[in-house]
């Protein structure tokens, strides 16, 4: 919680000293996208490595998106689908975005117990959470995010409190980087993200 409150005080901060001049970029503060990436993840000491796809449209400041990853350890694996909404809350010409969201999502582990097989889990959680952004200009934003997953069914129970800390670069005109550095209440560091997304 820490790391989301310095976050926000640190976009706050940076919004009284950024300029007036409106953000209209097709990639910074444009969320109608969709994009590929990587996803380094460290949990309960095991490390792993996975691939990301993510979608999202701006219906009038009603956000919808969805995703999925999957995520393979040494001798495990794991996937996840989901869907989530929000609103923009737009403010200072545009370099203040800030959204509340809600999602859900399914999502099965597989542990390869060798001779014994494999065992799976499985479950449903939701996912409520906010994000706030800070576009310095045209060409590079600053994040933060948190996320309260909790399990409404399946074989494992999950409580879990999520922090990120990103920033997005418009690469070219439509073409946008992300990387996000992601955090859990409580082991702290939980892995890196990069994603490159189209924006229309």
């Amino acid at each position: 919680m820490k790391t989301f409150i310095y976050t926000a005080m640190g976009l706050l901060c940076a919004s009284i000293l950024g300029a007036a001049e409106p953000i209209d970029s097709k990639v910074i503060h444009n969320y109608d996208q969709f994009g590929v990436g990587y996803t380094y993840v460290e949990r309960d000491d095991f490390e792993g490595h996975g691939v990301i796809g993510a979608a999202s449209v701006d219906l009038n400041n009603f956000l919808l998106g969805g995703g999925a990853n999957y995520i393979w350890f040494d001798d495990a694996e794991s996937w996840t689908a989901g869907a989530f909404a929000g609103y923009i809350l737009r403010l200072m010409e545009n370099h203040i975005n800030i959204i509340p969201r809600v999602g859900v999502s399914y999502n099965e582990v597989s542990v390869d117990l060798g001779p014994f097989g494999d065992a799976d889990a499985d479950f449903v959680a939701i996912e409520p959470g906010i994000t706030l952004s800070y576009a310095i200009n045209n060409r590079i934003s600053l994040n933060g995010g948190y996320t309260y997953i909790q399990d409404i069914d399946g074989d494992i129970d999950v409580e879990r409190h999520t922090f990120s800390l990103g920033t997005r670069v418009a690469v070219a005109e439509n073409l946008g980087l992300n990387f996000d550095v992601l955090f859990e209440d409580e082991q702290g560091f939980s892995g890196v993200a990069a994603i490159l997304s189209w924006h229309f």
